[in-house]
């Protein structure tokens, strides 16, 4: 193992790190942890995501980012343009940049890990979500 110095500029500011030690930010209402922030990844987000039961985040679009969610529990929908598919445990869900989608929780809490490159919240909670019904903006909360 090398002893070169690392720029700190390049440097992940942490390792290790529990979920709840995560930034917590609220989006549309849904509760998320940022799970990437201050890891050192630029050009990429994450955030971990609950959905309660029966719970719709409604139809919207990324301008910039381009999505993967993978569902690590619970069951629901999304919908993909004019298409809605079931989802489990373990299911992939693939939204290119401009694919209109949402996530619908069934009888249990939807729980999904969302990466997204760019990422789809900024450094300044500035989000690139555009709801499809009312063209508006998402806005993310402390």
């Amino acid at each position: 193992m090398s002893n070169a110095a690392v720029s700190t500029e390049t440097q992940n500011v942490w390792n290790v790190r529990n979920l709840d030690e995560c930034p917590e930010v609220t989006l549309e209402g849904f509760k998320m942890y940022r799970i990437l922030d201050g890891a050192g990844f630029a050009n990429m987000g994450c955030e971990y995501v609950v959905i309660e039961p029966y719970k719709v985040l409604e139809p919207h679009f990324h301008r910039k980012g381009h999505a993967v969610i993978l569902v690590i529990s619970g069951n629901g929908f999304v919908s993909v343009g004019d298409e809605k598919y079931p989802l489990k445990e373990n299911t992939l869900i693939n939204i290119p940049p401009g694919t209109e989608h949402g996530l619908e929780a069934g009888s249990e809490s939807l729980v999904v890990y969302g990466f997204q490159s760019p990422a789809i919240i900024d450094d300044n909670d500035d989000a690139d979500i555009f709801f499809s019904r009312d063209n508006r903006k998402g806005i993310v909360y402390r």
